[in-house]
């Protein structure tokens, strides 16, 4: 590649397929590791509460969010990938679909959970479209895709919100703000070359950090 990239992940067999790159890898699995992370630190853990959390965040913060985010961004994305017309109902509807889990959840677990859904609801809406503005800015991205549902899949577990946890949820949200920030020079900075290997490492390195997280939580270790 001798040109920076419009976005980092716009390259390669993603681009092929709207609905594919839509899901947007590898930043998505970047947030089920955290997710993944917080889950089994937990002193308590269900793989039945896991896989829920997994299936809400994918209907969403993944489909739900980045289909109404390509979907309304026409004007950023239509020059380098084909729109289909449905996506931003598809993502309206996944979002639906997300947030009924997490009701769900709550119903069955802790009705106290219904904060983070109510939360990560408005969020998954309210950033990709930029309204109100607050919502889409690094805070807003910070809390929303970091610091928020690192809490919340660390309260379905365990029903409480430990000291551990709260710390590591602010660093997270500062990880992932930081992620954010590698993506913008990827295509914005002389260095982009450098923001996309960095790239490349942090997100092998949440990637390495969930498996052996979740292998140590199955193997007892």
């Amino acid at each position: 590649m001798e040109t920076p990239p419009v976005e980092p992940d716009i390259t390669g067999p993603w681009r092929r397929n709207t609905w594919t790159y839509g899901l947007r890898p590898p930043f998505s699995l970047v947030f089920l590791g955290w997710l993944t992370l917080a889950q089994v630190i937990s002193p308590r853990f269900s793989p039945e509460i896991y896989l829920f959390t997994l299936l809400a965040a994918f209907l969403g913060l993944i489909v739900g969010a980045h289909y109404i985010d390509i979907g309304t961004s026409r004007e950023k994305f239509s020059p380098y990938i084909t729109i289909p017309r449905g996506m931003l109902t598809v993502g309206f509807v996944s979002v639906i679909l997300g947030i009924g889990v997490g009701v769900y959840m709550a119903l069955r677990w802790n009705t106290a959970f219904l904060a983070f859904v109510a939360a990560e609801g408005f969020a998954a809406i309210a950033y990709p479209r930029e309204n109100p503005k607050i919502a889409h800015s690094y805070v807003g991205f910070g809390l929303a895709w970091g610091t928020v549902p690192f809490l919340g899949a660390y309260f379905i577990q365990d029903s409480t919100i430990s000291l551990l946890a709260l710390g590591l949820s602010v660093f997270i949200g500062l990880s992932v703000v930081m992620m954010h920030h590698l993506a913008v020079m990827s295509r914005e900075s002389p260095a982009w070359k450098d923001a996309l290997y960095l790239l490349r490492i942090y997100n092998y390195s949440v990637y390495i950090v969930a498996v052996a997280a979740l292998a140590g939580r199955f193997l007892g270790f």
